[in-house]
């Protein structure tokens, strides 16, 4: 059982993304993919649609 920084959630270590060094990740999975990947994604939504808006698509 791990501990993750973010949630503060104890999980299982199952949870956590492994490294190729074979130590893993402090944020679970869940809290990455809130906090990286769909941040970004918005991002570029956003982005997109102000291209298609201005004509530069």
């Amino acid at each position: 059982m791990m501990v993750c920084t973010n949630c503060k959630m104890e999980l299982p270590e199952e949870q956590f993304e492994m490294f190729p060094t074979g130590t893993r990740r402090k944020i679970c999975r869940h809290c990455h993919y809130e906090l990286h990947t769909k941040k970004g994604r918005r991002k570029w939504v956003l982005k997109q649609r102000a291209r298609v808006l201005m004509g530069k698509l």
